[in-house]
């Protein structure tokens, strides 16, 4: 036989049996779910490890992925796994939203509301938004001024906007706040330093945070941490110490708890934030704050003695 048909022949039987097994790309596709099954089944606090193996889970989703892989995993998953802030959203549709330009005065405004004070109205805390955020603060907010942040209304957002929001206030490697992942040999801890790029612009200002039970999530963790050197005025927060993580699978993000937050070194979640001073709802909501801080900053500037 010749080379020429030798060639043939080999191409010949590998497309025969292309055809008769053509489950390469396929079981490479499955294999990426099943491997999303077995990620969240070692890191979710909420599934039920107690009832259900990993291969439950994985047998499942085979069981069901006949049809749609994408629908398998998404019925495994919302079966399964008991987390109150489970999401699995399309990637396409995900990513358009957490990538998009955002104006940064959505989230803050800034108003000077004395001479040498100025009110920070938080609404919201996008993602990717820490560089404009410390544009938008420094170049509108003096130095050693007096700051007050108001996180009432605030329902969180990004972690890591917040966490660099924060760094404006301390000295840079100063210890913010730790994320302890939950895994099912135990608990990984990784402790959040500021960064140097925006650390301590802010290190010298009388800073007051105004919050209520309607400051949520990455809300609570600025003023959680900023207790440490502000003056916490409103009431109790909301209490959410869980954040979530996200990771791909095929066309589909998953977003699920898989965390908790403390702001010292104990490994337990934060609870709700507790204000040094205690304020009824009609004096958050006529932000009594800004009288209290002028009145502050007014003895402390000694021009009331």
């Amino acid at each position: 036989m010749s080379n020429k048909n030798i060639i043939f022949t080999l191409l010949f039987v590998f497309a025969l049996l292309c055809l008769c097994f053509p489950h390469n790309n396929k079981y490479k596709e499955i294999d990426e779910f099943l491997y999303g099954i077995e990620k969240i089944y070692y890191e979710d606090l909420f599934i039920k490890r107690d009832i259900y193996t990993v291969e439950n889970l994985k047998n499942y989703f085979l069981e069901r992925c006949g049809k749609s892989k994408e629908e398998a995993f998404k019925e495994t998953l919302y079966t399964f796994v008991k987390d109150p802030f489970l999401e699995i959203r399309e990637k396409q549709v995900f990513e358009s939203n957490y990538y998009k330009e955002r104006d940064v005065e959505n989230d803050i405004k800034i108003k000077k509301v004395d001479e040498n004070i100025y009110l920070i109205t938080f609404y919201q805390i996008s993602p990717n938004m820490a560089k404009k955020y410390k544009e938008y603060l420094t170049q509108n907010i003096d130095k050693n001024s007096v700051i007050i942040i108001d996180l009432t209304n605030n329902l969180g957002g990004s972690l890591w906007s917040a966490a660099f929001f924060i760094s404006l206030f301390f000295e840079p490697n100063t210890y913010l706040f730790s994320v302890n992942f939950l895994k099912k040999n135990g608990i990984k801890t990784q402790n959040f330093y500021n960064s140097a790029d925006f650390g301590g612009y802010f290190v010298n200002n009388l800073v007051a945070v105004l919050q209520d039970d309607t400051t949520v999530s990455a809300a609570e963790v600025i003023s959680g941490v900023l207790k440490k050197r502000a003056l916490i005025f409103g009431d109790l927060t909301f209490g959410k110490p869980y954040i979530q993580s996200v990771f791909d699978v095929g066309n589909l993000t998953i977003v699920y708890t898989n965390a908790f937050l403390n702001f010292s070194l104990e490994l337990e979640p934060h609870s709700k934030i507790r204000p040094d001073f205690y304020l009824n709802p009609k004096e958050i909501e006529k932000k009594i704050i800004i009288q209290l801080v002028r009145k502050l900053n007014f003895f402390l500037s000694n021009k009331g003695g």
